[in-house]
């Protein structure tokens, strides 16, 4: 993944500067915000410094690879960017899931979260979660595509998923298998993992 433009950071030094700053202002609020303190716009990126140098990092890598992201599925112009806009809605475990498996490690946090969500049945309509469910869900769903068909295939269900404009069909075209089957096996891996642990 590379991006084609330039990407600006403006980083503030006071939580209450950021907050106040027009720059960037989205109507319905945080529409580009992958968590924390960080706002997106197109290939700039509004950050506060809260002191803590390695939450620092993450925010800028989450970001870096957000605007790359976008860029891929959206295109650079505005005229790449209006077309699929309107016709490529993504759930947001495929985006955010694949933001958070890009930028983190898996670590024991993330784990902790998707076991307690397929363990607890919670990840069963994951279709419908927001917010950190559905980053760690699909954090957890392209984990375990890259454990079964390899990391490099990633980049190709992505280019896939803007040709064909739904995320299932980048998914079926490269991998060969429905979305409600990945999803099955998904669950199956992870279920059998957890469940070995507990007995």
């Amino acid at each position: 993944f590379t991006s084609e433009e330039k990407i600006q950071f403006i980083v503030y030094n006071k939580l209450s500067d950021f907050k106040q700053s027009n720059i960037g202002l989205i109507s319905d609020g945080d529409e580009n915000n992958i968590g924390g303190v960080t706002n997106i716009v197109n290939n700039k990126v509004f950050l506060y410094f809260d002191g803590n140098r390695s939450n620092f990092r993450k925010q800028v890598k989450e970001a870096i690879i957000e605007v790359v992201m976008h860029e891929m599925l959206y295109g650079t112009n505005i005229k790449e960017k209006l077309a699929n806009s309107t016709l490529l809605v993504l759930p947001e475990w495929y985006s955010k899931g694949l933001i958070s498996y890009l930028a983190n490690d898996w670590n024991f946090e993330i784990e902790d979260r998707v076991k307690d969500g397929i363990l607890s049945g919670k990840y069963d309509h994951f279709n419908r979660l927001s917010g950190v469910d559905a980053a760690y869900a699909g954090h957890s769903i392209w984990r375990y595509i890259a454990k079964q068909y390899g990391k490099g295939i990633i980049p190709n269900i992505v280019y896939l998923t803007r040709v064909h404009k739904k995320a299932e069909d980048g998914l079926l075209f490269v991998l060969g298998i429905s979305f409600e089957t990945l999803a099955n096996e998904w669950v199956y891996y992870y279920q059998e993992k957890y469940n070995a642990e507990v007995f």
